[in-house]
Order: C-alpha cells, then structure tokens, then sequence
C-alpha cells in the first residue's frame, strides 16, 4: 500500500490497495485512526520528528481490518524531491509483515520462555564457547559464582571456578572441544558462606557439520548428597566394625562353651565364621552394592595361601558386579569348597589345580550367568557317605537365587560344581556397565567355558 502525503497533512494519492484496505475512511487523513492506539503511541512522535528533520523513518505497527482483525505492518516514510511550489512531499508505504511478524514474536516468546525456565533451575546452566568464554549463564550460575546477570559475560569460564578445579575443568573442556561428553567434581565458596561441592556435566553441541559450536555445562549442587555420603560412609565403618567384633565374640562362646576348645570342629566353625567376616566386609566396603568376582574369589580362596595361588586357575569376563544376596550365597560356597580341596581334593597335594571360570550365557529365553569349579590332578574323591553343613552350603544354598540350578559331582578326576541362574538375579546390570570396562581374568589352562 502507497500513499503520498504533504507538509500540511493532506494526503494526494492513495493506490487501489490502499483505498480497498479496511473501511472507506482509511484511504484518507483519517487513516492513523486504524493504527491500534498502543502503536500509534509509540510511533506517531518518533515520526513526526523525522519529518520534521526531513528524515526518513520506519516502524513496525498493527492496523484493524473490519474482517480480519489487527494486522502487521510495516511503515516505511521517505522523503519525495520537492516540488514545483516548494512544498515537501512523503511517500509513505505499508507492507504486510503479519506472518513474519508472528514467527518473530513466537521465536521471541520461546526465547523468553526458556530464559525463564533456565533461571527457575535450580542448577548453574552455562553456555561456553570452544575458546573457553563465557557465552551466557542463568541465574543460579550468576549467584553461586558472583557474576552480575547484566555482566554481558565474556570473562574467561575457568577462571571463575577455585583454582584448584581448573586442572580437571581444562582436561574436561578439551574433551568436550573434540565432541565428547565430560565430567568433574569442583567446589564454590562465596565469602562467609559454607562450601559447595558442584557436579559438573559437559556435553557439546555439534552444528550440521559436527563441529563443536558451544559446550553446555549443567553444574548441580551436590553438596548435600556428599554430606550425606560421608555419613553412611561413617556408619558403614562403625558396622563393619561392630559386626567384627560381633563375630569375633561369637567365636570366643564357641571355644568357651565347648568342651574341648581344641576340638577339630571348632576349628571348621571358627573358619566358617571367619568367612562369613570376610564377606561382610567385602560388602560394607563395597556399600552394600555388592562386589566384583574377582574381589569375591580373591577373598574366600586366600586359605590356600600365596604359594598354591598359582594352582587356582582363573578364567572369565572381569569386572562383573555380583549383586550382595547371591555374593553372599557364593562366596560362602567357594570357601567350602576352597576348604574341602585342601583336605581332600585337588589342593591336598603338591600337583593338584582348581579352575574357577564364569561367563554369561545367551539365551533364548534370557542371559544367564555360569560359575563352575573344576578340581583335577588330586587324589581320587568319592561322595561322602553322610552329607553334612558344608555340603548344604556349597549345594542347596546358591539354590536359594531364584531360578538357580546348582550341580555338585564327585567325579574321578576331580570335584566338579556349577553354578547357573538368570543374569538379572546374580548381577547388578547397572554397577557392571557403569565400571570401566575391565580385561578379561586369565591365569592358567584354557577356559572351560
């Protein structure tokens, strides 16, 4: 829509689209009456002072139309070359921006929106260019490392955070400057404030072209969560304790209860219980959240002394985390068995070997996780004519997992026992997958799984 008006205001010419636009009224002096007054306020003196400086001028405004309702123009008034009677003339044209208007304002509305919610988390959100600037921060990150939100920031991001977190924070950074996510614990102090410990999360964004543009670090405090893990911690040192002394009072009635403390079979209870200690501990200082096979292997085993370790044969997938009830079921049966070796089997004599081999099997009807011992070149074994504790120990009570089956043979050549239950009851899934990922654990004659 054009139109052409004079110093006077008198408007001269209105083309077709402008006089068809709206009511009959509009395509006269009359026509500022359609602009919504909100608009017409903010422009209208910013306008006329162009005018009268003989300048040109533009500005964005809403005109109603009887159908439509209020839409978006954009107001463009440039001077015209005087004319033949000196006056000045104006050339003023609307074009109809009403959809990019909106797309504007939509992206605008989003912008704010997430500016919002960024500043409503509790977490310090920042966005860091691959230099290592500061590109922008919402407010918890402001607060907790005494930034002014209107600081424009720019300031160099590691030389926020205390110095001693800058090594780790660099060597995070470089990481993700080549594309991948990091991670490192730091600590904040403001003055005459308690400390806080922060986790700090980094993850780049990659353009289309997989180039890394920006890095957004998400730092949560932590700090109640490690307040909290150094009081289990403590409490899990005080249980240990306790359940040692526990056991160690235990051990103490038994030889003064009994008749003959040097009897043979307070030895055995004294070594079982001595078991049961070293499965408690392994556990308390693994938190509870069960130990490694290895770990557990390494411990029930250690009766036969570091001379005749290089007689235990070890073969399977290393850092796999047995979940605490099946860890305690086993490592109570490897140490019967452990025991009966060096009395009886494969470990009774200078020649004798053990080999120890786990793995998880695929199924069709779900993974399942093996554990087998194998004693060879001992004497001669046959199957005890009275079955007695230890032999409900090493057979019937890793059959207590459910869905465990459990085989216990005395062969010629040597012991045999096998292990066998679903994966999901015998392994914690999540710790296995979260640990590094360790070699596998090979120390003798070939696998036999």
């Amino acid at each position: 829509m054009v139109c052409v008006c004079g110093d006077d205001g008198r408007h001269e010419y209105f083309n077709r689209v402008w006089r068809e636009y709206g009511a009959a009224d509009f395509a006269s002096s009359r026509w500022m009456e359609w602009v919504l007054p909100a608009d017409q306020r903010q422009f209208d003196p910013a306008m006329r002072e162009a005018m009268l400086a003989g300048g040109a001028f533009e500005a964005d405004l809403r005109i109603l139309h009887p159908v439509d309702g209020a839409r978006w123009f954009l107001l463009r008034v440039c001077p015209l070359p005087d004319g033949l009677d000196g006056g000045r003339r104006w050339l003023l044209s609307l074009t109809d921006i009403h959809a990019r208007k909106r797309r504007e304002l939509a992206l605008l509305r989003d912008s704010r929106l997430q500016r919002e919610m960024l500043d409503i988390s509790v977490d310090c959100i920042k966005l860091v260019r691959p230099d290592g600037t500061l590109a922008r921060m919402n407010r918890a990150g402001c607060v907790a490392l005494n930034v002014g939100e209107d600081s424009g920031f720019g300031m160099d991001w590691l030389h926020l955070l205390p110095r001693e977190a800058h090594q780790a924070g660099r060597q995070a950074l470089l990481k993700a400057k080549q594309g991948e996510n990091a991670r490192f614990l730091g600590i904040s102090q403001l003055p005459g404030q308690d400390p806080r410990h922060w986790d700090n999360m980094l993850t780049p964004l990659k353009n289309a072209d997989e180039d890394v543009e920006a890095i957004l670090c998400v730092s949560r405090d932590v700090t109640v969560q490690r307040a909290s893990e150094r009081r289990i911690a403590l409490l899990l040192h005080e249980l240990a304790h306790r359940s040692k002394n526990m056991l160690a009072v235990v051990q103490a009635l038994v030889r003064r209860t009994v008749p003959d403390p040097q009897a043979p079979f307070v030895a055995i209870l004294g070594q079982r219980i001595a078991a049961i200690a070293r499965n408690q501990e392994l556990l308390i200082n693994g938190q509870w959240s069960g130990i490694t096979i290895e770990k557990l292997l390494a411990s029930q085993t250690a009766v036969i002394g570091d001379v005749n370790q290089k007689r235990l044969l070890l073969h399977g997938v290393g850092g796999l985390r047995l979940l605490p009830e099946t860890a305690e079921r086993l490592g109570l049966a490897i140490f019967e068995l452990t025991t009966n070796a060096i009395k009886y089997g494969a470990l009774s004599n200078d020649t004798g070997t053990v080999a120890i081999d786990w793995a998880v099997l695929e199924r069709n009807d779900g993974d399942r996780f093996r554990l087998v011992w194998q004693e060879s070149g001992g004497p001669r074994v046959k199957a005890p004519v009275r079955q007695g504790f230890g032999t409900a120990v090493i057979e019937r009570n890793p059959r207590a997992v459910i869905g465990a089956a459990v085989t216990y043979r005395y062969e010629p050549e040597g012991v045999s026992w096998a292990f066998e239950a679903p994966k999901s009851r015998v392994l914690d899934e999540k710790a296995s997958a979260a640990a590094a990922p360790a070699a596998a654990v090979e120390t003798g004659a070939a696998p036999l799984l």
